[in-house]
């Protein structure tokens, strides 16, 4: 059994206080948007020329593992993780501004609901929306796990 001071300092993958009711429904979220925003893109094919197919794949691949990384960090309340999530955010904003094909090539021509899904996982929209519990997330951040777990119970 760990001891309090043990709890506070641990890294989880899959914390327990994150199911607790009393835990901020947007660091749940934003942790989970980050996990599909990392893996999502393997279960596509965007059918785009191939300079855009290879810019997206170099930008997956960068991204993937400091989405995972930034999500459980967050599920997590690490102040660092926030940060990490906020820079990863407008940098993939700033590539879909940079380059606005690519977007074009994540919608494709699919039916609407793919279309956001794709938008929501692959796009900016998941940027924008993470962006936007930010507060949230900076508020809740550095809070200590094992009190938020305790309360919860």
């Amino acid at each position: 059994m760990l001891n309090k001071s043990n709890r506070q300092t641990s890294f989880v993958i899959l914390p327990e206080w994150r199911m607790y009711k009393d835990f901020p429904w947007q660091i749940w979220a934003v942790g989970w948007l980050a996990i599909f925003k990392a893996v999502i893109w393997l279960s596509t094919s965007p059918n785009c020329p191939d300079p855009i197919l290879n810019i997206l794949t170099i930008k997956f691949l960068f991204c993937m593992v400091p989405f995972i990384v930034f999500g459980i960090g967050v599920w997590n309340l690490r102040k660092w993780a926030v940060w990490g999530m906020i820079l990863l955010c407008i940098a993939d904003l700033v590539f879909f501004i940079v380059f606005q094909k690519a977007a074009a090539c994540i919608i494709g021509n699919n039916f609407w609901l793919l279309t956001v899904t794709l938008m929501l996982f692959n796009g900016p929209l998941g940027s924008v929306l993470i962006l936007i519990t930010a507060p949230c997330l900076l508020k809740n951040s550095g809070k200590n796990s094992f009190d938020l777990a305790r309360s919860a119970k």
